[in-house]
């Protein structure tokens, strides 16, 4: 079982969706307020640094938090597993998440190959958002003691509803992030397909 998983099983089930992170109005105003420097949990900060959002007011970005969920990961949980249906979208608070992929065999405890370490201000599975029977690509697990906040497609939906402009804007940006991973990957296949066709040269 995976935390997603989890989440997934609960809105099944008709319930709802736990840890929400709701900050309140006065409490983002004093986070957002120069005084406020130093304070050890700062959502508008870490917000403003999140380049998905450089195009977020700070009262959008105050919106945009009160459909997001916190959740704290102890070392070595799994936040989801590869070929899983994908169903949210996490931005890494603190903490850091290793990635695995070419996992083969599902019966086993291998969770294959390290890819990458992603850690704080990163993000990561927004496919799983924004596609319908996306299947995840990659196992992600946390490194360490970590916090993500993540966004699940009943609290897009729901942003849609309510507040269509920034559900609109959180779109598009996501949108780019994909777009952006996919040219890289493009550029990644060509340089590959480069070198093997300088290797077969030489042979």
């Amino acid at each position: 079982m995976s935390y997603e998983r989890d989440v997934m099983d609960k809105v099944q089930k008709g319930e709802v969706i736990p840890d929400r992170l709701d900050v309140n109005l006065i409490k983002y105003l004093w986070e957002a307020s120069p005084i406020s420097f130093g304070t050890k949990v700062n959502y508008h900060d870490f917000f403003k640094k999140i380049s998905v959002l450089n195009s977020f007011s700070d009262n959008e970005i105050r919106i945009f938090t009160k459909f997001l969920h916190r959740r704290e990961f102890v070392s070595n949980e799994v936040i989801f597993r590869q070929s899983d249906s994908g169903y949210g979208f996490y931005f890494i608070f603190d903490g850091s998440v290793d990635v695995y992929a070419n996992h083969l065999n599902s019966n086993s405890d291998d969770i294959g190959d390290h890819i990458i370490k992603l850690e704080k201000r990163q993000y990561f599975g927004e496919m799983g958002l924004l596609e319908d029977f996306n299947r995840r690509s990659a196992t992600v697990v946390s490194h360490e003691h970590t916090i993500l906040l993540g966004i699940f497609k009943p609290d897009l939906e729901r942003m849609l509803e309510m507040h269509p402009v920034v559900g609109a804007k959180f779109l598009r940006e996501t949108a780019l992030i994909m777009a952006n991973r996919m040219g890289q990957m493009t550029r990644e296949i060509m340089s590959l397909k480069r070198k093997i066709k300088e290797l077969e040269q030489r042979i």
